[in-house]
């Protein structure tokens, strides 16, 4: 049987806080390349999420912007608004983290970025039919999960589903059984406590966006995830797998 789609590195008692108060769990004390803060990434038993808290609630908004906009800003926004111009979250888009982080009511809606991979076959040092079989296993694979991305894009009406994209790519990648064998060797920490992999695999990355509301609790949306993923969770690998953390708007 397969395992359960899990998070891990996350507290048990987690799993009953809302998406909303999540958010502050996630938030990485870095800051990026454009010193903007992030939030962190997730490892997983099947790869690693990503949360995207990008539809956010227009009233909360309204009403803590003026706070962390500077005032010369807010009256052009104001004039702007009186034009019907573009959304107000879109115009100060550098000062939502620090809103959403004080007040996490603004917080409405978002996905969760499942990002999973499916690994070629190592072909070097395999004989012709060796080779042969392992492509053959590995063709069968991407045809389950093309049938898995074609019936699930026809749900276009829910919400559990927003998007499901898969390409070809080098991907982070080592098994539970590498890392008892090897240990260290594959890893190393940078200052902001990130763990990145010394190699990389050639795989079918899959990244499926699963819907939640900022009131569900979180076990609820895990168990959303492992529901949408249950089809293809056979035909992806089980790895350690950690991205970086980026925006989350």
């Amino acid at each position: 049987m397969t395992e359960k789609f899990a998070l891990q590195n996350i507290p048990a008692t987690s799993f009953k806080r809302s998406m909303r108060d999540l958010f502050l769990d996630l938030v990485d004390l870095t800051i990026d390349e454009n010193g903007k803060n992030c939030l962190k990434s997730v490892p997983t038993n099947f790869g690693y999420v990503f949360f995207w808290y990008g539809n956010l609630n227009k009233k909360a908004l309204a009403k803590y912007y003026v706070e962390y906009v500077p005032k010369e800003r807010v009256k052009e926004l104001k004039k702007i608004k009186k034009q019907d111009a573009q959304k107000l979250q879109d115009q100060i888009n550098d000062f939502l983290f620090n809103i959403v982080r004080d007040h996490p009511d603004v917080i409405g809606e978002g996905h969760v970025e499942v990002n999973l991979g499916m690994v070629a076959p190592k072909l070097k040092q395999m004989t012709v039919a060796d080779a042969s079989k392992a492509l053959k296993d590995y063709a069968q694979r991407l045809e389950k999960l093309e049938s898995f991305w074609r019936r699930s894009l026809t749900k276009k009406n829910s919400k559990i589903i927003e998007a499901i994209e898969s390409r070809f790519e080098a991907i982070d990648f080592i098994t539970d059984k590498e890392v008892a064998k090897f240990g260290d060797e594959y890893f190393w920490d940078d200052e902001c406590g990130y763990v990145e992999l010394a190699h990389r695999r050639l795989s079918c990355a899959v990244q499926i966006r699963v819907h939640f509301d900022g009131d569900e609790k979180l076990g609820v949306v895990v168990d959303r995830i492992e529901n949408v993923i249950a089809p293809i969770k056979g035909e992806m690998d089980l790895m350690y797998r950690f991205g970086k953390s980026r925006w989350p708007f």
